[in-house]
């Protein structure tokens, strides 16, 4: 039913009432109603942006204001319709509700008709309708705008005061921006004082006119002196050019060639410096342990080489005996770096002749050659000859520099270990009569000797060449 009495006020559709009108009690009505009372009576008497008038109120108005407002004047009595109305609805609404009580009071004494029921029902609805229209009939007397609204036309509302807000902000921003201007704005007092001021200083400033037209006159007077001088330097500097001019020129071109000379040597002596500064930082960023002891690994990753000497089965003997040689030379270097003094042992590297001296408990000395021969031995016949031996020992040699590096870093680990026997690294033995295994226990040592090599560069001081 509630979609057939209310429609919009300005597009004309049936407004759908929400539950909650409907199910409104007399005390929720009666509530909005003396709201809207409370609202009126509020906004007359706030006052917390009023300006005060004696900002912007001249005196003499502003007295004539105050004896005005000081009169004993009856004020005029008025009533207001709308308040007049809602207390006649309050007295229909007391009605309704003493009806109401007695129609509840008699369903309890004795049993009425379908039809004595629902006559209070069709006037409690109908008064409930009569106050929801007073209720817009308030909200369109307090607005420019009847009620109700529809969805759509409450939106446009919203916005339409939204952007009304904005436009009302911004005026508000300027009238306080020129009622500040009328603050500052001097007084007649002020401006007298001004004036006066303003009079002694133009006397001061025609003073100083004065006086700057007579400095002026000195200065054009010394201006023609300094002109005069001029053209007679200019005379003198016509005759010297004239009478010296091959000189000039001479002097000129022995200049130009001195310094043409002079700025070549400069720019040599720029480019031989750029070339060396570039050569410092080759020098300062090179790692002089990786150029002295290059490892490196074929494409195939099957042999290793230590400075382009290769390692391992089926090599030359001159290339394995230089290769050998270059690691009795690395582990020199390494031992030396790590303040590392080898027991029992002692380095002899001699190029593709090196050796290990090996000291025995009774002060006996054993040499080893590490390096491979064609003399004939009963070793060959069972498998087995000295370099065997040797590289054995170099292995020894090897763990002693890794039991040094543990001592200064606990954590650190080689990449392949050596086995207590010192016959095995990697899992693999270190004969030479072990032969494929033994190409692969040569590359897995020198892994294990270039990873002593970068961790030695990194963790010790410089070297000094």
């Amino acid at each position: 039913m509630s979609d057939t009495v209310f429609h919009c006020q300005e597009c004309g559709v049936a407004v759908k009432l929400d539950e909650s009108l409907l199910k409104l009690n007399s005390a929720q009505l009666k509530l909005l109603i003396h709201k809207n009372h409370q609202d009126k009576h509020r906004r007359i008497t706030e006052n917390d942006y009023q300006l005060d008038p004696e900002e912007f109120i001249p005196r003499d108005r502003l007295e004539i204001y105050k004896s005005a407002s000081s009169g004993h004047v009856r004020p005029i009595q008025f009533r207001n319709m709308i308040e007049s109305e809602d207390e006649e609805d309050e007295d229909e609404d007391e009605d309704e509700e003493s009806n109401n009580n007695d129609s509840e009071n008699g369903e309890t004494r004795s049993e009425t008709p379908k039809e004595t029921r629902q006559e209070p029902d069709e006037h409690v609805f109908a008064s409930r309708m009569k106050t929801l229209t007073k209720i817009f009939e308030i909200l369109s007397s307090n607005q420019q705008i009847n009620h109700p609204l529809s969805a759509d036309c409450a939106q446009l509302l919203i916005e339409n005061y939204k952007l009304k807000f904005d436009q009302t902000q911004k005026e508000k921003d300027n009238y306080l921006s020129f009622l500040k201007k009328l603050k500052d704005r001097d007084t007649s007092e002020d401006i007298d004082h001004k004036l006066a001021e303003s009079i002694d200083e133009y006397k001061k400033l025609k003073a100083e006119e004065k006086s700057n037209v007579s400095e002026l006159k000195d200065l054009e007077n010394s201006r023609a002196q300094l002109e005069k001088q001029l053209e007679e330097l200019k005379t003198e500097l016509k005759d010297l050019q004239e009478n010296n001019l091959t000189d000039i020129l001479k002097l000129k071109s022995k200049l130009q060639l001195d310094l043409s000379r002079k700025y070549n040597a400069l720019e040599q002596a720029k480019a031989s410096y750029r070339m060396h500064l570039n050569h410092l930082d080759k020098l300062r960023s090179m790692n002089i342990y990786t150029k002295m002891f290059s490892i490196r690994f074929d494409e195939q990753d099957k042999y290793g080489s230590i400075n382009g000497f290769r390692l391992g089965y089926r090599i030359v003997e001159p290339e394995i005996n230089a290769a050998l040689g270059q690691i009795v030379m690395l582990l020199m270097f390494l031992t030396s770096r790590l303040n590392l003094k080898l027991r029992h042992y002692k380095l002899v590297p001699m190029g593709s002749r090196s050796q290990i001296i090996k000291y025995s408990a009774r002060e006996r000395t054993t040499v080893l050659n590490l390096y491979s021969s064609d003399e004939f031995s009963l070793g060959k016949l069972f498998n087995f000859n000295k370099l065997d031996v040797s590289l054995i020992t170099l292995l020894d040699v090897v763990a002693q520099v890794e039991a040094r590096l543990i001592q200064i870093d606990p954590d650190i680990e080689l990449p392949y270990k050596i086995s207590p026997h010192r016959d095995s690294i990697g899992g693999r033995s270190i004969r030479v009569t072990s032969k494929s295994e033994w190409t692969q226990a040569c590359k897995f040592l020198l892994t294990d000797l270039n990873w002593i090599l970068s961790y030695t560069s990194v963790h010790t001081s410089p070297v000094t060449l």
